[in-house]
């Protein structure tokens, strides 16, 4: 390899925050493909460009690297925070995302998850430093500027209710929601409850 290549293949290598995020795109790629049972961190690191070292430098093993491709996207990037100018289709919009989000990883990983890790409470895999609500705090203070709801309204029970319903959906019956269960959490449930106060 000349020195130019040298030179073009040093600038062209990934570190930080860009690196992590293509090895935790092929974590999810990789689940897709494969599942967990099957998925490896040689897998991983080809996928994504890098090699096993780098893995093991950040993730002990398997399973703490698909649990960071999980929190990776709990909660939602901020520019995925959907802003649809009412409160029934955000909050139907942040369910999707959240049910997309769950194709692509928790479902081809939960079991697989909680056999490797043990008995541990799915919050605390989920979310080691406890839970921010951020995308349902902005979803309800957008609520509230509009007029839609009260402030009071905006309880902490309110804040993780629709993510809570969606995910105990997605666990009890291991598939993707329905678009109409999702209307039914949010019309039949969610509104009714965020509304009336």
């Amino acid at each position: 390899m000349s020195h130019s290549q040298d030179q073009d293949k040093l600038k062209t290598r990934r570190r930080g925050k860009e690196l992590e995020a293509a090895i935790l795109q092929a974590v999810r790629e990789e689940l897709n493909e494969r599942g967990y049972s099957n998925l490896t961190m040689d897998g991983v690191a080809e996928r994504s460009g890098t090699s096993k070292a780098v893995l093991y430098r950040r993730w002990a093993n398997r399973a703490e690297i698909v649990l960071a491709a999980i929190r990776e996207r709990v909660p939602l990037p901020l520019e995925e925070v959907p802003d649809y100018g009412n409160l029934r289709d955000d909050v139907c919009g942040v369910l999707r995302s959240m049910n997309q989000n769950n194709i692509e990883v928790m479902m081809t990983a939960f079991y697989g998850l909680v056999t490797e890790i043990g008995a541990m409470p799915l919050a605390s895999l989920i979310f080691p430093e406890g839970r921010n609500n951020r995308t349902m705090t902005i979803v309800l203070q957008r609520a509230v500027d509009r007029g839609e709801v009260p402030a009071e309204a905006v309880t902490p029970r309110m804040l993780t209710l629709p993510a809570d319903l969606a995910r105990h959906e997605l666990i009890l019956y291991n598939r993707p929601m329905s678009e109409q269960t999702i209307a039914e959490i949010v019309d039949e449930v969610y509104l009714p409850l965020v509304l009336k106060r």
